[in-house]
């Protein structure tokens, strides 16, 4: 199986069911609306006028974020609170959403509605919830037990050290292999998602145990087909924070630097579609084996 022609009808895959980035962009967007804008409010209403206002459009800094918190303290159980709520939100958004962007990414059906859209979400919902929590036992057999032993090796290779090096050198060959992992989970139960919608089967269980010879056979394949749209990821994330480092934060060009980034969030979202869209093709053409 060529790896070049899979990623090209994927490509190709990713563009025709294009519509999807609009749906996932504006609720992407009305989502990060409803998150920020209390927060957005508080800091508009303390400091919209001070000397701190100003520091706040150029970036973070530790002078009005200490200032903030000290002011707030009492507000700091509640925002804690308030985070780990936002994040469990976007857990289970993302679960909705992916039903419908593989659900329509199988589907032979070039015209896509949001209401098709929607159904998919709701569709699949259950099942790739019953995923995303077997995902989490695989990042904890991967990353608790896996790399925990692989560090232990790398702590015997440090304790005999003699210089700084060996340090700074063990650390970044176990941020790779962490990386690396995480890259194999996260392939391994996208092709278990895709698999349940494929087969249209509700037993993720099932789909989880038969992905696993599939992957073991197509191993190498496989990860090279991941990595090679991983790597456009990281590309287009390091071309933004370039050219992101010299976009205004203040002033009426404040616009262009918001726009640049809502570009990017679409930049993104394509490259997602682009994943399930290779990853479909390549279980296709391996016969769901």
């Amino acid at each position: 199986m060529n790896i070049f022609k899979v990623f090209m009808t994927g490509f190709r895959t990713a563009n025709k069911k294009a519509k999807m980035l609009v749906y996932l962009w504006v609720i992407n967007l009305l989502f990060s609306l409803f998150a920020v804008t209390p927060l957005y409010f508080l800091i508009s209403k303390e400091f919209s006028r001070s000397f701190t206002g100003e520091q706040i459009g150029i970036g973070l800094n530790m002078t009005w974020l200490g200032d903030f918190i000290y002011k707030y303290k009492d507000f700091y159980p509640a925002f804690i609170g308030w985070i780990l709520v936002f994040m469990i939100i976007i857990f289970l958004l993302s679960i909705y959403l992916n039903g419908g962007i593989i659900g329509r990414i199988v589907s032979e059906d070039e015209r896509i509605t949001f209401v098709d859209f929607l159904s998919d979400c709701g569709k699949y919902f259950p099942r790739f919830f019953r995923v995303a929590l077997l995902t989490l036992v695989g990042y904890f057999i991967v990353f608790g037990l896996l790399f925990y032993a692989v560090s232990q090796l790398f702590k015997v290779w440090v304790r005999n050290a003699t210089t700084e090096w060996t340090l700074i050198i063990s650390s970044n060959i176990k941020f790779l292999i962490a990386l690396l992992l995480f890259t194999i989970v996260r392939m391994f139960f996208d092709y278990v998602k895709i698999r349940l919608v494929v087969e249209d089967s509700r037993k993720s269980i099932r789909a989880t145990l038969l992905n696993i010879p599939f992957i073991m056979r197509n191993f190498f394949k496989a990860w090279a087909l991941f990595l090679c749209v991983g790597l456009i990821v990281c590309v287009v994330s390091v071309i933004f924070i370039l050219v992101n480092s010299f976009l205004p934060r203040a002033g009426a060009l404040l616009i262009v630097c918001l726009l640049w980034g809502q570009f990017y969030m679409f930049i993104k979202i394509w490259t997602k579609l682009l994943f399930f869209s290779t990853e479909y093709h390549f279980l296709s053409l391996s016969g769901l084996r």
